[in-house]
């Protein structure tokens, strides 16, 4: 069910429990609106980011509320009782800029560990992120996905094949995940079509699945290709996350 959030001109679906008191699930714009999506070149850390995103939002005539998804960097990834603790401080940081609403997160959130110790943050840190503008173009639609792993429910036995990082456990893992949007994107009245950018977040060899259950999914999508991040999902024992989004215009900061 998709909830209306007119402060930010745009509809979002929730989570499910616990993680919608994170992040919402996925983001639809309002006619005659679209997504825009931001990286920022450097990272940037969590407080001083959610700062630089307010004046860059109120820069361009629009409210923080028109913030609809983020992508955070991590140092290294978390136990669930360690993810909880950083959930609590995250929410609070979400509040402090309206950007909840009942409850529920409504924004969208990839929350990954980059492997290579350059390119680990020495704080949580916002890699990009995106937000709502007016204007739509005939025939295109614009939306965001937040990130997901092959955690099938919020505890450790739920991962999918636990602890097998064989090429068919990372298949079977790969698999679940792009499963799951292949199944959820037509429920928002989207398409692989509509997908300009599918990113991956494992560290292991892509090899095994990238054309059977990535590249084979995207049908037309396949054409624009996958990126790919050298990062881990944020849970320990978790490998494989995905996330989709189609926007209207990418622009680096």
């Amino acid at each position: 069910m998709l909830i209306n959030r007119p402060e930010g001109n745009f509809n979002y679906a929730s989570g499910q429990a616990p993680w919608n008191a994170v992040h919402c699930s996925d983001v639809l714009p309002h006619d005659g609106y679209q997504v825009v999506h931001a990286t920022f070149i450097q990272a940037v850390a969590l407080v001083p980011a959610f700062e630089a995103i307010q004046a860059h939002l109120a820069g361009l005539g629009r409210p923080m509320t028109a913030l609809c998804g983020l992508e955070l960097r991590i140092a290294n990834a978390l136990t669930f009782d360690g993810i909880k603790a950083f959930n609590a401080e995250y929410i609070a940081l979400l509040n402090s800029y309206g950007l909840r609403d009942d409850n529920r997160a409504t924004t969208t959130r990839t929350n990954v560990a980059p492997e290579l110790s350059i390119a680990k943050p020495k704080l949580p840190s916002v890699y990009g992120f995106s937000y709502i503008v007016p204007g739509a173009r005939a025939g295109y639609k614009s939306f965001v996905c937040s990130g997901s792993g092959e955690l099938a429910g919020g505890t450790r036995d739920t991962i999918v094949k636990l602890g097998d990082i064989s090429p068919e456990g990372l298949r079977e893992k790969a698999r679940w995940v792009m499963q799951m949007y292949d199944k959820r994107l037509p429920t928002l009245g989207l398409s692989w079509a509509d997908a300009t950018t599918v990113n991956l977040y494992c560290t292991h060899s892509p090899m095994s699945f990238l054309v059977s259950e990535m590249l084979g999914v995207m049908g037309v999508g396949a054409w624009l290709g996958v990126h790919w991040h050298y990062a881990c999902p944020p849970i320990i024992e978790t490998e494989f996350e995905a996330d989709v989004r189609g926007t209207a215009l990418e622009v680096y900061l």
